[in-house]
C-alpha cells in the first residue's frame, strides 16, 4: 500500500495501528500494510467495524495512547541501561569473528556512567550463560500497560487478505467477511475481481490488471 495511505489509516485509527512504527521484535506490524491499493476500502470498513465493536471513547484513545509512548520511551531506556552489549570488535569492522561477552566485558575500558547505572540494577556479570533477560532482571523493569485493542499484522497471502488481531466473535466475524471479500475485489484497482495463479504465484485481479498468464482459479 502506498504511503499515503498507510498514512491515513493509521492517523484515523490510531489505537488498532498503534505498532504501525514499533521495531519488528515486537509486531509484525512494523511492515505496514502489506497488501496493493485496491483493498484500502475493504481495510477501511472494517477498521470501522472493529472501531465500533470497541466503543472507545475519545478520553480513552488519548490514554491508551499516552502509555504507549510512555512505556515505548521507558522500555528503550531500560534496554540502553542493560548489560547487553553488541561487540566494539565486530561493531568496528575489526575482525570477521565477533568475540563473546565475557571477553568483551574482561576487556573493555572504564564503564561509563549508564554502565554504572546498568550495573546497580541489574547487577555485574561476565558469564556468557548469564546473558539472558530474566537473570539480568529486564523482565521485572519493563512495562507493558494496557493500551487497548492493537491489530498484529495485515498482509496479502495466497490471494486474498490476511488480517491477524485479537478480538471477540463479532470482530472475528468481520474479519473473515473482509478476507472473503478480497476473493472477488482486485487487489490493484479496486474493481471487480477473481482470485488466479501465474506460475505458481497466487493474486486477485480484475481482466485490466491482470498480468500475463495468469489464469483464473476454478471454483469446485
Amino acid at each position: 500500500m502506498t504511503p499515503e495511505l498507510d498514512k491515513k489509516l493509521v492517523e484515523r485509527f490510531p489505537v488498532l495501528y498503534q505498532d504501525r512504527h514499533s521495531p519488528m521484535s515486537q509486531t509484525c506490524m512494523c511492515w505496514g500494510f502489506d497488501h496493493g491499493d485496491g483493498w484500502f476500502d475493504i481495510i477501511w470498513n472494517l477498521s470501522l467495524a472493529i472501531e465500533e465493536e470497541l466503543g472507545y471513547s475519545h478520553l480513552q484513545e488519548r490514554w491508551f495512547l499516552l502509555k504507549k509512548v510512555l512505556a515505548r520511551n521507558w522500555n528503550a531506556l531500560i534496554y540502553k541501561l542493560s548489560p547487553v552489549r553488541q561487540s566494539r570488535y565486530h561493531m568496528e569492522g575489526n575482525g570477521t569473528k565477533e568475540r563473546p561477552f565475557h571477553q568483551v566485558l574482561d576487556s573493555r575500558d572504564e564503564p561509563k556512567w549508564d554502565e554504572r547505572i546498568a550495573q546497580f540494577l541489574f547487577g555485574k556479570t561476565k558469564k556468557i550463560g548469564d546473558f539472558t533477560m530474566e537473570r539480568m532482571g529486564i523482565k521485572e523493569w519493563r512495562w507493558d500497560p494496557n493500551t487497548g485493542f492493537a491489530v498484529e499484522q495485515v498482509k496479502e497471502k495466497f490471494g486474498t487478505l490476511r488480517f491477524y488481531s485479537p478480538g471477540n466473535e463479532k470482530i472475528t466475524r468481520c474479519i473473515r467477511l473482509a478476507e472473503r471479500m478480497s476473493a472477488v475485489t482486485c487487489e490493484l484497482c479496486g474493481n471487480e475481481g477473481q482470485l488466479g495463479v501465474r506460475t505458481g504465484w497466487y493474486s486477485t485481479r480484475c481482466a485490466k490488471c491482470a498480468p500475463d498468464g495468469w489464469k483464473p482459479v476454478k471454483e469446485d
